[in-house]
């Protein structure tokens, strides 16, 4: 365990935490150093208790959460919305007991819709800044499925995944997958996605999630609107204790989920980093073992963006490892030319009815 190492930690100073990473290793490592203080651990008579204690914190802290930080990416996002997002539909959206707001530029129904779903850091400033590319071509939708608007927060989308709504949808939450159906958050995203289809009649739908948001958008292919989605770093189900082979299989999704979504023929576009551990590679295989033909596979390669062979934590391919400028920045700027592409083409026809 990382308290053990009698070093300090990994981040013990707030102000420098510049990541995901040194949030989750910052917490965990000052929960950690607490413990050994309480029970007197750095005293060399306390030695032998060592090993239990380390078991004992290693079940508090849940071996799926640190595995989460460690493979979190060190890089700062870059990106700033230019213009003012604002309420979709006048107010928050409510459905069956949930409720967020969905918010866009109102700058009219002419351009095909993209639903637009953030990742675990929540509605970011560098998500807005996307979502600004996105509407030079599209008409974007975006919704705010935890913390605020503008502001990364990592936090309370851990806490939203894991405990949010767990009175109201026992036990699960908004997030939790049942035995038969679907998650409440499923649930009210095909509600957005029915409001969006009335909104745009005549035209395809496309969506694009990503990371805890990138595989649950698959769900939403029962709506005959729906042509195109990307999934970008797909990681659900996001473990707590720990992950089985099931689990780095699985797209978190219900068996009811998965066969709707069959009998929709629209066109999936899968992205990854490829050494990225937090979207295991298997889930890429699921998509293709379950959609054959309608999967495309756009992960990118190591090559492409590990300088001289460095080893880089690399995760969000869409939002958190653009850059406008500079080498580092290349692989996701031709993946976002690459997701633009495949939607303009897959969304250009008139919308197909079930």
């Amino acid at each position: 365990m990382y308290c053990l190492n009698g070093q300090g930690g990994l981040a013990p100073v707030i102000g420098r935490w510049q990541s995901s990473a040194d949030l989750l290793h910052g917490i965990h490592t000052r929960n950690c150093n607490t413990l050994r203080r309480k029970l007197g651990m750095d005293k060399p008579r306390y030695a032998l208790r060592q090993p239990i204690i380390a078991a004992l914190l290693l079940f508090q802290a849940g071996c799926g959460a640190t595995e989460l930080g460690m493979c979190a990416p060190h890089t700062k996002e870059e990106g700033a919305p230019a213009q003012n997002w604002i309420e979709c539909f006048d107010q928050p959206f409510s459905h069956e007991g949930i409720t967020h707001s969905v918010f866009c530029l109102h700058d009219g129904t002419d351009k095909p819709p993209v639903l637009l779903l953030h990742e675990l850091t929540g509605l970011s400033p560098g998500t807005l800044a996307y979502a600004e590319e996105l509407s030079k071509d599209f008409t974007v939708y975006v919704p705010l499925l935890f913390g605020e608007k503008g502001k990364f927060s990592l936090m309370k989308g851990l806490s939203a995944y894991w405990f949010r709504g767990s009175l109201e949808f026992f036990p699960g939450g908004e997030w939790g997958l049942p035995s038969q159906g679907s998650a409440p958050i499923v649930n009210w995203l095909r509600a957005v996605v029915q409001k969006l289809g009335k909104r745009h009649t005549q035209q395809s739908i496309g969506i694009i999630g990503n990371c805890l948001t990138g595989p649950i958008l698959v769900a939403l292919l029962d709506h005959p609107q729906v042509s195109a989605v990307v999934v970008a770093q797909p990681a659900l189900p996001l473990r707590f204790w720990w992950y089985s082979d099931a689990d780095h299989k699985s797209l978190g999704l219900s068996a009811d989920d998965l066969r709707y979504a069959k009998k929709n023929a629209a066109k999936i576009y899968g992205l990854r980093f490829e050494t990225d551990c937090m979207s295991d590679p298997a889930k890429q295989d699921t998509l293709r073992d379950e959609f054959g033909d309608r999967y495309k596979n756009g992960e990118i390669p190591a090559s492409s963006y590990q300088v001289e062979g460095k080893p880089v934590k690399a995760h969000s391919t869409l939002i958190g490892s653009w850059r406008e400028q500079g080498e580092a920045g290349q692989p996701s700027r031709d993946a976002r030319e690459k997701v633009r592409d495949f939607l303009l083409k897959e969304l250009s026809g008139p919308a197909p009815r079930g």
